[in-house]
């Protein structure tokens, strides 16, 4: 069944329960120009936005000072070697949220005790329904670009290096003086499990602790042989407008493996396209305003919005797909005027798409 019409029957049961008492209502007509200032109230229709939220990886690779002396010394041959820096997609999500659409601009001029006066809208002017008490705003994901590691940032500041290391003349030497650390924190870490270290206080809390120094010792000493991996996981956001006179297929970013997240334009690196699959160029439904002939101004005026299939494509592998509403490429619709003259009906709308969500009888 057409939702125009489900709509229509929805208003129509709620009417059969209304007290039948009539109050004026008022016109709605779109305006264009400019956001308009004097008497009667504006509100926009909502233009909807694909935000894209891509998450990498990024992997900082430091080798040791004494990776040389490795298999020699610890007998360990998977150490790091070179100094790299990588980066690699991971996940991808889709999400819309409503922007003003200043093209779909509408001005409400009210007579008498109207309901129209109840009209609810959100902090950008969005009409979100009508007799509320409360509504949620469609909510923005957060685009704080958080601070990326770098090669520098790796260090082995955090050794706990002893005088005897210290004051070795030669890479070697020092080397040798760590390696002997290592075993000789083995070797502790098997007493304390053992229980063989008299100072202990006999107590679970005691060894946990003694445990994990140890442990965080081994591991910095051992770091200086088999070097650093430090990852990191990197969030953007990427937003999309869909528009009837733009190409809806088009690259959204690029990537590299060297340098991450890039501009659109940058082609130094691979590109990342979003795709929208819809059939609203070939639709009759498709509109951009009102029908000029119609002289229906009484009702509200809202948004049927179309489905849409998005693709998020790096090169020729799918990262992630989501069918979502968009309005720009929606039919504008009125309700019914009859739906003014009853304070008890209410009426919301989704701020992202223009749709009604829910027509009910508080």
């Amino acid at each position: 069944m057409n939702i125009r019409w489900v709509i229509i029957l929805i208003i129509t049961i709620l009417f059969g329960c209304s007290t039948g008492k009539e109050i004026s209502s008022g016109t709605v007509n779109q305006v264009s120009g400019p956001y308009p200032s004097g008497h009667g109230l504006w509100y926009n229709l909502p233009k909807t936005v694909i935000r894209v939220e891509m998450v990498a990886e990024k992997v900082v690779v430091k080798p040791g000072p004494f990776f040389r002396f490795s298999q020699r010394l610890l007998n360990i041959t998977e150490v790091e070697t070179e100094s790299k820096e990588e980066w690699k997609i991971i996940g991808a999500k889709i999400s819309t949220y409503g922007v003003p659409d200043e093209e779909r601009l509408y001005n409400i001029s009210t007579i008498g005790n109207s309901s129209y006066a109840a009209v609810n809208l959100t902090k950008t002017r969005i009409l979100a329904g009508i007799n509320l008490n409360s509504f949620d705003e469609t909510q923005i994901p957060l685009a704080e670009v958080e601070k990326i590691i770098s090669m520098a940032d790796v260090q082995f500041n955090d050794v706990p290096y002893t005088e005897e290391q210290l004051i070795k003349s030669s890479t070697g030497a020092m080397a040798e003086e760590v390696a002997k650390e290592i075993y000789r924190l083995r070797q502790l870490r098997n007493q304390v499990v053992r229980g063989e270290v008299e100072m202990l206080p006999p107590d679970v809390g005691s060894y946990k602790l003694a445990i994990e120094y140890i442990d965080r010792q081994e591991k910095a000493f051992k770091e200086l042989f088999t070097g650093k991996v430090v990852k990191q996981t990197v969030t953007r956001y990427f937003d999309f407008i869909p528009q009837a006179n733009k190409p809806l297929n088009t690259v959204l970013l690029r990537f590299s493996q060297q340098n991450g997240f890039l501009d659109p334009m940058d082609v130094s690196g691979t590109p990342v396209y979003i795709e929208v699959e819809t059939d609203t160029r070939n639709s009759k439904n498709f509109v951009t305003g009102e029908n000029k002939k119609s002289i229906n101004t009484t009702g509200l005026v809202y948004c049927n919005p179309v489905t849409a299939q998005i693709k998020v494509i790096d090169r020729t592998l799918l990262l992630t797909s989501k069918q979502v509403q968009i309005s720009q490429f929606g039919q504008i619709l009125r309700l019914p005027s009859d739906v003014f003259n009853n304070r008890e009906v209410g009426v919301e709308l989704d701020t992202s798409t223009g749709a009604v969500k829910r027509i009910f009888y508080k």
